[in-house]
């Protein structure tokens, strides 16, 4: 009865029991099934024992990286920046420099287009060599204490602009190129100055040069004159003070003649025998000065002689000083008598 009883109760729990172990085997196919899919998505295997050793944080970590990584973006755009604001710099110096350099380049080019005291000039039909002088200011005349000196030489300031002067008188060499002649007393060679020529004779040869060489030549004024004789100097002659360094004159001339051109010193413009040798014609008409007209001044408007400078190998030496003013009629001749020619800068002819 009582083993009756036992098979009794096993076969009513039977059905709970087969319940129960579907239940366990459906859950176990279920974990197995969320093991499987993890290994295929690449996801780590759950770690129970992992999970509960390591500590769990949310927020905390994120923050700290975004921080970092924010400052770590804000240091590069600071250095990119000072990076450009120093590129920005270097380029505007470059570009200053640059600048600096052409204005220097064009202020060289300007300097070697315009001529400089000292340069030299060649016509190319006679040989005759020009010397540059620079534009300046002086004291024209001479002061009262000047051994020698006459009352038309009243000191007063003048202004004259750049020219280029013949170097030494014209020669006869040069004047037979031109003229096809000579009309000199004293004929000793080429390279002596030409003389015997009236004011007319020395414009006529200008007039013929000028066509053959395509230039304005023309003669000095008296102011141009004296200015290129003193070259800068206060000294008495043309060249300085020592008479027999600068000129010829009657005291060191034995021969009673002419001397060869470029023989004795030349002034601190490279001009020589603008005192001695032979007189010098001037463009201007002889009057007294006009202290008013400072800029360029061309003389008296009208007279009968023209202006001669400079003395001659037959004169004394209060003759041949600088600021010494004589005058001569325009169509007479003299063999102390000569010229040299001027160039404007610009070419500008003379009146």
């Amino acid at each position: 009865m009582a083993d009756e009883e036992k098979k009794k109760s096993f076969w009513e729990t039977l059905p709970g029991i087969i319940t129960a172990i579907a239940a366990l085997i459906t859950a176990i196919a279920a974990l197995v099934a969320a093991w499987n899919s993890g290994s295929k998505d690449g996801a780590a295997k759950p770690d129970v024992a992992a999970a509960a050793a390591t500590p769990q944080f949310s927020t905390p970590p994120a923050n700290d990286e975004a921080a970092r990584r924010a400052a770590e973006l804000e240091r590069k755009l600071s250095e990119i920046a000072a990076a450009k604001a120093k590129a920005e710099a270097d380029a505007a110096a470059a570009k200053a420099r640059a600048e600096e350099a052409e204005r220097h380049a064009a202020e060289l080019e300007r300097k070697k287009a315009a001529p400089q005291q000292g340069d030299i000039k060649v016509d190319d039909v006679t040989g005759m060599k020009l010397v540059y002088v620079p534009s300046g200011c002086f004291q024209m005349g001479s002061p009262e204490s000047e051994q020698g000196r006459d009352d038309d030489e009243k000191l007063h300031e003048i202004c004259v602009d750049g020219f280029w002067m013949g170097k030494t008188e014209v020669t006869q060499g040069q004047w037979k190129k031109v003229m096809g002649s000579n009309p000199a007393k004293f004929q000793k060679g080429d390279d002596y100055p030409v003389e015997q020529v009236s004011w007319d004779d020395a414009q006529d040869f200008i007039k013929k040069l000028n066509g053959k060489a395509g230039r304005k030549y023309r003669l000095p004024t008296e102011a141009e004159w004296e200015y290129a004789c003193r070259g800068n100097s206060p000294g008495t002659y043309c060249g300085g003070n020592d008479v027999n360094a600068v000129a010829w004159y009657d005291k060191n001339n034995s021969n009673d003649s002419t001397h060869p051109v470029g023989e004795k010193k030349g002034n601190a413009f490279g001009l020589h025998d603008m005192s001695g040798n032979v007189w010098e014609w001037c463009a201007d008409w002889y009057g007294e000065y006009e202290p008013n007209k400072k800029e360029n001044p061309r003389g008296a408007s009208s007279g009968s002689d023209r202006v001669i400078r400079g003395g001659s190998w037959n004169n004394s030496p209060d003759v041949v000083r600088t600021a010494s003013r004589h005058r001569f009629m325009p169509d007479n001749r003299s063999q102390e008598l000569g010229f040299r020619l001027l160039l404007g800068q610009q070419g500008q002819a003379g009146r």
